[in-house]
């Protein structure tokens, strides 16, 4: 019995004691699990001791119903721990910022799942155990072990670190840290917990914003105009250096908290605060308004101001921003441009010039007064418009377009006569079309300038119809003169011939008779007489060929015409001339056309002319050459008639003609002589070689043809002589 009551009284103090820690271990969890696990042994071991006393039975009733009430909390407790738990799970889980314990060495001990997530790791528990060095880089690891080691040494947490971070992607950004001791419930360090968020967003933001307010205040201290902000209140939020330059202040700081009544005069202080009331109660700004202002005497200045209101999101107003600009040199520049621009009009006004401006398009910027009275229209009906929207003349418009690219085009002055119907009256205009640059040298305009010489252009062309007509005259006359001379001269030389030949043709017959007689008296074997007979004989032959060609030029006979195909007459021609040809070296070319048109000539007489022109040709060349003897029919073109020609018969423009060339590759003729290889006696040939009847005789039978003689020094050596005549 004792025995029982002994450990009753045990088991109450078991009960007391759990009863205990459960009130002392209110605030810790696994206290009060302890407590109630002690208390429920206690109870069951009492109550199970006490069923076996009859006497306890209202007691063991007593302590059931306390067991009752301890299993009830307990149930609470365990189930508190359960929810406890399941926060602290989904906080880790849910968090967007990286979660972490780690111990004194430095292993995680717990992770989120952000963290997982941001080393590439599928699930928390694949970090338990590593380190950052497992990883991470040394860059970042060797930097996070030390200032783990810190706070575990020093029990110190590092808050707010910004560092600049290389992410596992290989992007780099910046994270916001905070590193705090892990302790035990007795407060010793038992490691490091921290949070880590990708701030980089913000980062970039916040330094957006510093380069925004950078940029901003740098404009606002480079513009010349002064720019202020202010308060409803009128003081000064904000200003630039302009504006503290202005008003004399050392700064633009000096001036913040200020209002314009620390800097201006009254009455411009007046002036201004009741704009800023007006712009208060209508909040609407104002723009461009103009003031003047004088610092000093005789020191005016002007300005233009410009205010609006400022609203904050909800649209509610807390200030004004303004620009006042010092206008003073523009106001005196524009004053000077506008009197410039007066006189200048007033000179075009009284030019008696049209003279106009046109922007790039075409479209007129500035007219004279001319202009005006030219087309009946006033300024305002030009200004603005086309050449094609004022000039009914389409032609002429167009024309005047197209002058005006071209001026653009070649960034030149250009002068040109233009054409204008006024009144239905053609009208010429000497027009200077010119481009107008501005300050950079770029193009902006085109100016013309335009003389009306309608009269002056039909008295210079009046002029020069009368000064060709007086020009051609004179030639003709000229030439007239000279065929009168030639003709006279020639007609003499026939004369002189004929009677030379006349008085010398029967003396030396006589000399003739006179040597024969001799040479049969001198004896055979006089080898001296014999020769001296035979140049006597050679004097007297050569005499008479000079008596003959004198009769053949001034011979007035009649030719025996026929037609003929005159490649028959140049082959007879080509035989006579074949021997001695080939003996001289002389290759001959013949370029006959086949097939020309039959000719009315003296074969006789145009052989002759053909053997003298290719006999000449080979004496020009007397180391051999090539002689090219060539024939076609052609189209006259060009043709005048020949000096001494008196006949109506001969060529003319556009007559069908064949021509005859004889080619040669020697040294060719002088230029300083080649007017005179037509006259008689003249030759250059050596004495004794050439009677200088040749050619002349050659050309009087040609004229007597009708046709044209002439001889011409060929580009690459040698001469030329040709032959045209009527087909």
């Amino acid at each position: 019995m004792r025995r029982s009551g002994a450990l009753v009284i045990l088991a109450g103090i078991f009960v007391l004691l759990g009863t205990t820690l459960l009130v002392m271990g209110k605030g810790d969890l696994n206290t009060r699990v302890a407590a109630s696990a002690v208390i429920l042994l206690s109870t069951g071991l009492l109550i199970g001791r006490l069923r076996t006393i009859p006497e306890a039975t209202s007691a063991s009733d007593r302590l059931a119903e306390i067991n009752r009430d301890l299993e009830a909390e307990l149930h609470r407790t365990r189930e508190q721990h359960r929810q406890l738990d399941h926060y602290f799970e989904m906080l880790m889980a849910n968090v967007p910022a990286n979660i972490y314990f780690k111990d004194r060495e430095s292993h995680f001990l717990r992770v989120n799942q952000s963290m997982a997530a941001y080393v590439k790791k599928g699930h928390p528990r694949d970090l338990i155990g590593k380190t950052d060095h497992d990883l991470f880089g040394r860059e970042h690891a060797d930097p996070a072990r030390a200032d783990e080691l810190r706070i575990v040494n020093t029990g110190n947490a590092i808050l707010g670190l910004l560092e600049r971070e290389v992410f596992p992607d290989g992007k780099t950004g910046w994270v916001l840290t905070n590193k705090m001791p892990f302790r035990d419930r007795d407060g010793n360090i038992i490691g490091t917990f921290g949070m880590s968020s990708d701030v980089s967003e913000l980062v970039h933001a916040k330094q957006e914003l510093e380069r925004e307010r950078y940029l901003l205040r740098s404009l606002i201290d480079a513009f010349p105009d002064k720019i202020f902000a202010r308060d409803l209140d009128r003081h000064y939020l904000v200003v630039n250096r302009a504006m503290a330059e202005w008003v004399g202040a050392d700064s633009p700081e000096e001036m913040i908290g200020k209002t314009p009544a620390d800097y201006f005069p009254e009455v411009v202080v007046k002036a201004g605060k009741a704009e800023d009331l007006r712009i208060i109660e209508s909040r609407q700004g104002v723009l461009n308004r103009e003031w003047d202002l004088e610092w000093k005497p005789g020191d005016l200045h002007h300005f233009v101001t410009s205010k609006v209101p400022l609203f904050d999101a909800d649209g509610k107003m807390w200030g004004i921003v303004g620009m006042d600009r010092d206008v003073t040199e523009q106001r005196r520049a524009k004053e000077l441009v506008l009197q410039a621009e007066q006189r200048m009009q007033a000179m075009i006004d009284n030019s008696p010039a049209v003279i106009a401006m046109k922007d790039l398009d075409g479209r007129f910027l500035m007219v004279n007064r001319g202009f005006e009275e030219l087309f009946g229209l006033s300024r305002k009906d030009v200004l603005g418009f086309t050449d094609h929207d004022i000039i009914a003349d389409k032609a002429a418009a167009n024309k005047f377009r197209e002058h005006d690219q071209l001026v653009a085009q070649q960034g030149e002055a250009l002068q040109m006569d233009e054409e204008l119907y006024v009144d239905n009256e053609p009208r010429t205009y000497f027009s200077v079309k010119f481009p107008l640059r501005d300050l950079d040298g770029k193009i902006q305009a085109v100016g013309t300038i335009g003389t009306d010489i309608t009269d002056r252009k039909a008295a210079e062309q009046a002029m020069h119809h009368l000064n060709q007509d007086l020009v051609k005259a004179n030639e003709d006359l000229k030439r007239a003169q000279e065929q009168l001379i030639q003709a006279e001269k020639m007609e003499s030389i026939g004369r002189l011939a004929a009677g030379v030949a006349h008085e010398v043709k029967n003396p030396l017959a006589m000399i003739g008779m006179g040597i024969e007689l001799l040479a049969r008296r001198v004896p055979t074997e006089d080898a001296q007489g014999q020769e001296t007979i035979e140049r006597m004989k050679r004097g007297i032959d050569r005499a008479k060929k000079i008596v003959k060609g004198l009769v053949d030029y001034s011979s007035a006979r009649q030719l025996s015409m026929e037609p003929k195909d005159i490649s028959e007459v140049i082959g007879d021609s080509l035989a006579l001339v074949e021997y001695p040809l080939r003996q001289a070296k002389v290759k001959l070319v013949k370029e006959i056309e086949a097939d020309m048109p039959r000719v009315s000539v003296d074969a006789t007489k145009l052989e002759q002319v053909l053997v003298n022109l290719m006999i000449n040709a080979m004496h020009a060349m007397p180391d051999g050459g090539t002689l090219t003897v060539r024939a076609f029919a052609r189209e006259l073109n060009g043709v005048r008639r020949d000096e001494g020609v008196r006949t109506a018969s001969h060529l003319r423009e556009g007559d069908q003609a064949v021509r005859i060339e004889v080619d040669d590759t020697g040294t060719g003729i002088d230029e300083a002589i080649m007017s005179k290889i037509f006259d008689p006696f003249f030759t250059t040939k050596a004495t004794g070689q050439g009677t200088g009847l040749g050619l002349a005789v050659c050309r009087k039978i040609v004229e007597l043809h009708n046709g044209i003689l002439e001889l011409e020094n060929l580009p690459g050596g040698g001469v030329r002589a040709s032959i045209t005549l009527k087909a």
